[in-house]
C-alpha cells in the first residue's frame, strides 16, 4: 500500500515538546534543538500503533527483521557489508559516545575532536574524567577539517578521535580526501575513532555521506560508528539507533562499559526504527526536497541581512550563523529579544555565531527571518 505524501508546509501545534516548551507562553518562535516541526512518516506511526495492539510491553531483544533490515540499509546505501554480530543496539549516539569513551579510553589517555562540535561531545570527556584536545577549524578555509592540527597534537598520550560525520554545527559533508587524511593519520597512530554518523541520511545537492568504514577497511579494527534514524525521522524522543564494532575485542569493552549506565533499547523503538529503515524512504525523499528549498530561502534572506552570515549547509537542517560582525555582548538574548529562539554557538565551543534549525513549515521560517532582519536593521 503506498503512504500518503506529507504536506510539510502544514502548521502543526508541538506543545508539549522540549523544543517548544522553553519558550511556553512567549512569543519566541523556538529554532534551537535538532527536533524538526513536523509529523513522522505514517509508515512509523502505523508501525507503532500496530505493536502497541499486541499489548506486549515486556523485555525484548531486537527484532531479526530490525537486524536484517539494518544490514541490508548498510549494504544497499554504502556498499558496507557488516555481520548481525557487529550491532549493538543503543539507546542514543550520546549514550554511544559516552560508553566507547569509558571503555576504551583508559585513565590518563586523552581523546581529540575538531572544533565547533556538537556540544555533547565536549562534555563526554568531562563526565568520563578524560582530557579533550580541542582542535579548532579554520573558519576561513570553509570549515575543512583540521588535519594538520590533528596531526601534530597526537601524542604517545592520544587514545581516540571523536568525529561528527556529517559536521554537526556547521552543516558540511567531509570530502574523501578530508576522510582519507584523517584515518591515514589514525591508521599510522594506532589511533581509534568514534564517529557519529547520525545525520548521515540529511544530505543535499546530491551529495554522498561515506562511513569512516568506507574509507579503508583496516581502520574497522579501531572503529566505532553510531548512526540512528531519530534525526531524519524526527523520533528522537522515542530513541533507538545502533554502535557498529567490528573488532570483537572492541565490541565486548563497548558492552562491559555499558553495563550498569546504558539500559536496553525500549520495545517501541525497535518498531520505529524498524519502519523507518524499512518503509521510510519515500517520506525521506520528499523531506530532503522541502529541507533543500529551506536551507536555499534561508541562505537567500541571510545575504541580505548585515552583519550575519551563513555557512553554505551540505548536510543536517542546521545553518551555522556567523553574527560576530554585530559584536552583540549576548547574543542568545538578543535574537531572543527578536522573537526568535537559536542555539548559542558558544555551546559548541563557537562564540559569535549561532545554530538555527530551519526543518519547519515555510512560513515559520519567513516569520523568524522577518523579526532577524527587523532586529539587524
Amino acid at each position: 500500500m503506498g503512504q500518503a505524501m506529507p504536506d510539510f508546509d502544514v502548521v502543526l501545534d508541538r506543545r508539549g515538546s522540549t523544543k517548544w516548551d522553553k519558550y511556553r507562553d512567549t512569543d519566541v518562535l523556538p529554532m534551537w534543538i535538532a527536533d524538526m516541526d513536523f509529523n513522522p512518516p505514517t509508515a512509523v506511526i502505523d508501525q507503532i500503533q500496530s505493536y502497541v495492539a499486541t499489548q506486549m510491553f515486556g523485555y525484548a531483544d531486537p527484532p531479526s527483521e530490525l537486524i536484517y533490515v539494518v544490514l541490508n540499509y548498510l549494504e544497499e546505501t554504502y556498499a558496507w557489508q557488516v555481520n548481525a554480530d557487529d550491532l549493538l543496539f543503543i539507546p542514543g549516539v550520546v549514550s554511544g559516545l559516552n560508553v566507547a569513551c569509558r571503555g576504551l579510553v583508559a585513565p590518563g589517555e586523552t581523546l581529540l575532536t575538531a572544533t565547533p562540535i556538537y556540544y555533547p561531545f565536549l562534555d563526554v570527556p568531562k563526565n568520563m574524567d578524560r582530557e579533550l584536545i580541542r582542535l579548532p577549524v579554520d573558519m576561513d578555509r570553509d570549515y575543512r577539517y583540521p588535519v594538520y592540527e590533528l596531526e601534530a597534537a597526537i601524542t604517545p598520550d592520544s587514545r581516540m578521535l571523536l568525529l561528527c560525520n556529517p559536521f554537526n554545527p556547521v552543516g558540511r559533508v567531509l570530502t574523501p580526501s578530508e576522510l582519507g587524511d584523517i584515518v591515514s593519520l589514525c591508521l599510522e597512530h594506532d589511533l581509534l575513532i568514534c564517529s557519529d554518523e547520525i545525520h548521515c541520511q540529511l544530505i543535499f545537492d546530491d551529495r554522498q555521506h561515506i562511513p569512516v568504514a568506507k574509507v579503508d577497511s583496516r581502520i574497522e579494527e579501531n572503529l566505532v560508528t553510531l548512526m540512528g534514524p531519530g534525526k531524519t525521522y524526527n523520533m528522537a524522543g522515542i530513541g533507538g539507533g545502533v554502535a557498529i564494532i567490528k573488532n570483537p575485542a572492541m565490541r565486548e569493552k563497548f558492552a562491559e562499559a555499558s553495563e550498569g549506565i546504558m539500559g536496553s533499547i525500549n520495545v517501541i523503538a525497535y518498531q520505529a526504527m524498524l519502519a523507518a529503515y524499512r518503509d521510510g524512504e519515500p517520506w525521506r525523499m520528499e523531506l530532503i526536497r522541502y529541507l533543500q528549498n529551506n536551507r536555499d530561502y534561508l541562505a537567500q534572506r541571510i545575504r541580505k541581512i548585515p552583519g550575519i552570515s551563513m555557512n553554505p549547509v551540505e548536510a543536517t537542517y542546521l545553518a551555522w550563523l556567523d553574527v560576530r560582525p554585530l559584536a552583540l555582548e549576548d547574543p542568545l538574548a538578543f535574537f531572543e529579544s527578536a522573537g526568535v529562539g537559536l542555539s548559542d554557538g558558544a555551546q559548541f565551543a563557537g562564540p559569535g555565531f549561532m545554530r538555527l534549525n530551519f526543518a519547519c513549515p515555510r512560513v515559520i521560517l519567513t516569520e523568524a527571518c522577518d523579526r532577524i532582519e527587523r532586529a539587524v536593521s
